[in-house]
Order: structure tokens, then C-alpha cells, then sequence
């Protein structure tokens, strides 16, 4: 396992991975996600907000329906 440092706005994130969920980066410059728009909920779950609606469809089965939004 490793532990990792994470900036302040994500200190209720568990800084302690296993070996099997990490990947080598192979760039040369470090790759660094800005946390002004990243938004994280109180289940520490990621919060997406769609940007636009491009197509829907209703796929039918036998007794039931499924609406798909892309």
C-alpha cells in the first residue's frame, strides 16, 4: 500500500492506496487537476453537472421502459 499527500481540499479523501490501483504516468511534465471546479459531496462522491442534453431515446423492453439520455 502506498499513502499518498493530498492538498487540504481533500483531507476527508483516504490517502492509502494498494498497489493494484495505481498506474504508471508516462509524461514528461506532472499532470495536476484543478480543484476550483471540482466538487465532492458529503459521501465523498464526484458531483457532475451536465453541460448540455445532446439526445434521448426511450429504449422498450417487454414490460418495462428505459429512458437514455446522451
Amino acid at each position: 500500500a502506498y499513502k499518498i499527500d493530498l492538498p487540504e481540499e481533500l483531507s476527508r479523501v483516504h490517502n492509502t492506496f494498494h498497489v493494484s490501483n495505481l498506474k504508471k504516468c508516462h509524461v514528461d511534465e506532472p499532470l495536476a487537476v484543478p480543484l476550483d471546479g471540482l466538487h465532492i459531496d458529503d459521501k465523498l462522491h464526484f458531483v457532475a453537472k451536465p453541460v448540455e442534453i445532446v439526445d434521448r431515446e426511450v429504449k422498450r423492453l417487454k414490460r418495462s421502459q428505459i429512458p437514455l439520455v446522451k
